[in-house]
């Protein structure tokens, strides 16, 4: 099967998530499940329950065959690099939902078609496997069918999932890590489960937290204590604000230039908190001064988009857009604050000049979806893509942080 086909259901995951809210929105809680031990990590001795493992052909050892489209209208493959097998960084990767079941529930990938889960990872890991070994689980996560349910039911979904990567990470760290630095990759619930994974091992681990290179946890609400760096979501592990820094973490959710979205009702900033919002572009500037860092506005590198197909219609459906697509300095990024000042955001605009036919390649404007979701789950932005414009500024990212080899 072709990725095109393989990454259909990553668009269709974001359309159900509407209509998830809407089946289930007349329904009662479900009944309490049992939930698993959290000592099953041998189950990941087999293989076969990783997406991505180094040293093996898999969605992450992939070439994506992406094509460049530049300003004047040409447009040129993207040269492939080499996965790096032997770095002296690990990225350990967490996808998002892919389980369009409207039913509440923890399906194992184990036993199922995992073309979404495969799609979602090529889109979001796999440009980083030219700087790091890449590891990314199967877990059951939580279907879209949960998040139509109160928090606390939902949480019950949330801890099964947070399980098996608790599992997994504990069997990498036993019998791959060997003593490498690690960099924590995650999207929506990925985030999620990063979330977990960094309050269950990291937070109470001096030993651990030496080993954090760097965390990405986009799309998912991080709270801090308003202009701080520690605290709220996290007790030891701060965001990242000066070039270079390691041990520590970067956050953000993408939504267009003049938007005003509001904080998540579902899990709300407490008062005297914002939601986290680090700018990939500008953080490693050392040109820049602390508040430049954190709110000013400058070029993305290069922006990865996935096939239009993929995209939920945020990518303009046309010849050139049937595979991935590297678009350089194309958008700018910014974290500002919404009108709730808590609500710190990633700022994208179009910086393409008149006649550049790569102009609205993206859909910075609402479409049907954007209503759709907002009506049912809240103002989600430019979700779909939070990974995707600022891809190759947390390439550098990790690069320019990674120990050389020997």
């Amino acid at each position: 099967m072709s990725r095109g086909t393989r990454g259909a259901s990553l668009s269709r995951r974001f359309a159900a998530a509407g209509m998830a809210f809407a089946v289930a929105a007349g329904q009662g809680p479900v009944g309490a499940q049992t939930l698993p031990s959290t000592n099953n990590s041998a189950r990941y001795a087999d293989a076969a329950r990783w997406i991505c493992l180094p040293g093996r052909d898999d969605v992450c050892s992939r070439d994506l065959n992406a094509v460049e489209l530049f300003a004047n209208g040409s447009s040129a493959p993207v040269p492939p690099r080499p996965p790096a097998t032997s770095s002296t960084v690990d990225c350990f990767y967490v996808y998002p939902t892919a389980g369009l079941n409207l039913v509440p529930g923890n399906p194992d990938p184990y036993y199922m078609d995992r073309s979404a889960i495969e799609a979602a990872t090529a889109a979001q890991a796999a440009s980083f496997a030219s700087e790091c070994r890449m590891f990314a689980p199967q877990y059951r996560q939580a279907t879209i069918g949960a998040y139509a349910l109160p928090e606390f039911v939902r949480q019950m979904y949330i801890d099964v999932a947070a399980s098996d990567v608790l599992a997994a990470f504990d069997y990498y760290l036993a019998n791959h890590n060997q003593g490498r630095k690690i960099v924590l990759i995650g999207h929506s619930q990925g985030g999620e489960m990063l979330i977990r994974l960094l309050q269950g091992r990291f937070e109470n681990s001096p030993e651990l937290r030496a080993k954090l290179l760097l965390g990405i946890l986009a799309g998912i609400p991080v709270n801090v204590p308003t202009g701080q760096k520690l605290g709220g979501t996290f007790a030891q592990v701060p965001v990242c604000t000066q070039p270079g820094e390691t041990g520590c973490f970067i956050a953000f959710g993408s939504y267009a230039e003049g938007s005003d979205p509001t904080t998540d009702s579902r899990v709300p900033t407490p008062a005297g908190q914002e939601r986290v919002c680090v700018n990939p572009a500008t953080l490693d500037d050392p040109s820049l001064s602390p508040e430049a860092r954190r709110s000013g506005r400058k070029l993305l590198q290069a922006t990865v988009l996935m096939p239009a197909a993929d995209s939920s219609g945020f990518v303009r459906d046309d010849a050139q857009t049937k595979s991935f697509t590297r678009l350089s300095g194309a958008y700018s990024g910014a974290c500002v604050a919404a009108t709730n000042t808590q609500m710190r955001f990633f700022s994208i605009r179009e910086e393409m000049a008149p006649g550049d036919p790569r102009r609205g390649i993206v859909k910075l404007s609402k479409n049907l979806l954007d209503w759709v979701t907002q009506l049912l789950i809240g103002d989600v932005g430019l979700h779909v893509l939070d990974m995707q414009f600022p891809m190759q500024d947390m390439i550098s990212l990790v690069a320019a942080r990674r120990p050389p080899v020997g």
